[in-house]
């Protein structure tokens, strides 16, 4: 009796290990391989200048094994984190109002062209293009 249960037991063991090893290893047979990180963004990623994406890992301090752009020239950032980037999307006030409430500042807009350019927290940038009626955000000229 006492050997049928530990029997019982021992394949009991084995099935709850199976059941957690084979999701697993199937979870990193589907993993990104690390040459196609950049299909990997979500998105609202892909709204944001390479560059200046760059400036987001660099300050979120997860640069490594990210392969957008060697480094973030042409974006400037000043001492508080914000840099200066132009955001394409139909000028509205509703979207004036999201960039200051995600603490950017509003330097200018410009409705013939679809932009508004201002100083914006690096680390706010992903939210504000997850915003439908932003199409792309760049480093300001």
């Amino acid at each position: 009796m006492r050997s049928v249960g530990s029997a019982g037991f021992a394949l009991f063991c084995v099935l709850v290990m199976a059941a957690i090893v084979v999701p697993a290893a199937r979870a990193q047979l589907k993993a990104v391989p690390e040459g196609r990180a950049r299909d990997a963004r979500s998105l609202a990623q892909r709204k944001i200048d390479p560059s200046v994406l760059t400036a987001i890992y660099h300050r979120r301090g997860d640069a490594k094994g990210k392969t957008v752009q060697a480094a973030a020239a042409g974006v400037q950032v000043d001492r508080h984190g914000r840099a200066l980037v132009d955001v394409r999307a139909q000028v509205r006030p509703e979207l004036e109002k999201k960039i200051k409430a995600l603490g950017g500042v509003v330097v200018s807009t410009s409705r013939n062209y679809d932009s508004i350019v201002g100083w914006m927290p690096l680390l706010m940038l992903e939210r504000l293009a997850a915003d439908a009626t932003v199409r792309a955000i760049q480093p300001a000229q």
